[in-house]
């Protein structure tokens, strides 16, 4: 049976996994985690925030939920611009001097996820 650290969609077996033992997906929801407690004020920053890290999560688990490899790489993609987006948002909140320890937190789940998805990524195409 795959383990989190395998980061593929389907064990040795070719039997489907569900998007909590993708460790992209496991690590994109514990960012999510920490940047729902951030304090995020004005300009629909929080809304954005929580729409694309979400968007993260929901895109991870589709992708599982595919069989085209293809089709995979281009939801892990979106997940993976998700990611970015979220970036964008947390540099924002540095420029504004807010929230600065959690942010450190954020900003590490975030790089790692990006990684894991630009694996994903990578190896569906």
């Amino acid at each position: 049976m795959a383990t989190a650290a395998h980061d593929d969609s389907r064990t040795r077996t070719g039997r489907v996994i569900g998007p909590e033992q993708l460790l992209a997906y496991t690590v994109g929801r514990e960012f999510r985690r920490v940047a729902m407690t951030l304090e995020v004020r004005g300009g629909g920053l929080r809304d954005q925030l929580d729409r694309a890290s979400a968007s993260i999560l929901l895109n991870c688990a589709e992708a599982v939920g595919r069989s085209g490899r293809r089709d995979q790489a281009r939801l892990f993609s979106i997940a993976r611009g998700s990611a970015y987006e979220c970036q964008a948002i947390l540099d924002i909140l540095e420029d504004l001097r807010s929230n600065l320890e959690k942010l450190v937190a954020a900003r590490q789940l975030l790089t790692r996820c990006v990684a894991l998805l630009t694996g994903l990524v990578r190896r569906n195409t």
